[in-house]
Parts: C-alpha cells; structure tokens; sequence
C-alpha cells in the first residue's frame, strides 16, 4: 500500500508540473466553460480516521484504561457530473464513489492491548457548491463544499462476535459534510483538477452490540482528508 501511495505522489506532483507550466501558454478549451453539463471521473487517495470517545462512568469501573486509533491511507474511484450555473459558479455531483478505509481502533489494558480493525468500502453520493475565480489563461482556483451520504458496502454489523473475537461496527447508512479547495487546470484535451477536500460525519456511527468493545464508548466519529485528482 506505501508503495502505491509513493508512486501516486509522484505522479501528481508531475502533472501538477505540467498543469503550472500551462498557465504560460496559448488557451486551452476556451468553449469548455459555456457548456451546461460536463463528465469526468475522479481518482483519490484518503487517510480515514475515527474519534473514539469513552464513557466516562464506564473507564473506572473496568480495566480499560484507554482506547485511540490509527488512521491508513486509502484510495477511492467515482463518477463525477458537473452542471454550469454561471461564470463563477456549478453544481456538482459525485456518485457513485467507491472509497476504501481503514481505521483500527486499539483498546489498551493494564497488561495488554487489543486492536479491533474497522475497514470500510464506502458508496458516496456528494452534492457540492463549486465557486471558481476568474480564469486567468489555463488556471482558476475554487472551493467546493455541501453534503454527503455514504453506505457502507462491506458493513460488518451483521458479523458474528465474542468477548475473545470483537468487532466495531458503524452503521452502514451514515451523512455527513465537506469542503475543500483545488484548481482547475485546462489542458489541450481536457481538464485536471487537483483537489484537497475534508470529509465529516453527522452524529454518532457507532453500532451498539452489547459487549465490551461497543459499551465503553460513548460515541465514534468518523472523518476523511482526501486528496483527489479529477478529469473532465
């Protein structure tokens, strides 16, 4: 996984080279932002991570000491469909989306520790604001932000569990916010944006099954950075 993480850096960073060295040269696409609805596709790499917070009344009265997290880099692939509202303004819609994530959550003991892994293949649908400067030859910035709904297509809440085999569970059908910035950047053939966006969730998704694991927490939050790549 660090593997592939690298070489996606790497090339990002070129085609944001090329993308930068654009802004210097003849126009490209001058048509594109008259048309009413555009397509694309997106390409993403994310670091999901969850707040864990415990009970305070329970903490005591156990031998649960503590319980954090660890955050993974993930990746993520979807459809996006952009409509053209005005000069400095769209609506967009990402779905599908299919993003995997990975979260563990380690529950720490006085003589020893348990990780629990909580890993996800998340269906998004986003509605967003896209509010863009003006275009300065093959550039413009933006901020894009609205709401989210994601379902949980590997959802473990139905999996079998024990006090010596535990699982966590999020309910599968979570909401949630988003907003970040990026650049469009208008090439001979098409469109590259780079995007940096973040990703919160509304309320508590946790799912109480009764043991331990779940019964010690008071809530869990899950939160996304996303980094993506968009081509229209």
């Amino acid at each position: 996984m660090q593997l592939v993480y690298s070489h996606k850096i790497v090339f990002t960073v070129i085609l944001v080279c090329l993308g930068l060295k654009s802004v210097y040269a003849q126009p490209n696409l001058e048509q594109y932002d008259n048309r009413i609805l555009h397509f694309g596709f997106t390409l993403s790499i994310n670091n999901a991570s969850i707040r864990a917070d415990a009970k305070s009344a329970f903490l005591p009265t156990d031998s649960l000491l503590n319980v954090r997290q660890i955050s993974f880099p993930g990746i993520g692939l979807g459809a996006i469909t952009n409509l053209h509202l005005g000069n400095n303004l769209d609506i967009r819609l990402m779905f599908p989306v299919i993003s995997f994530v990975q979260r563990n959550l380690i529950y720490e003991f006085p003589t020893r520790q348990k990780e629990v892994r909580i890993e996800s293949a998340y269906c998004d649908a986003s509605l967003l604001l896209k509010y863009k400067s003006d275009r300065r030859k093959n550039i413009r910035a933006y901020v894009i932000g609205g709401f989210r709904m994601s379902y949980d297509l590997a959802s473990s809440v139905k999996q079998k569990r024990s006090y010596q085999a535990p699982v966590v569970s999020l309910v599968p059908l979570t909401y949630g916010y988003e907003g970040g910035f990026g650049l469009d950047i208008y090439f001979p053939y098409f469109k590259f944006s780079p995007e940096i966006k973040v990703c919160n969730s509304f309320g508590n998704a946790m799912h109480s099954d009764g043991y331990l694991y779940t019964n010690a927490l008071e809530r869990l939050s899950p939160s996304m950075l996303m980094f993506s790549l968009h081509f229209e």
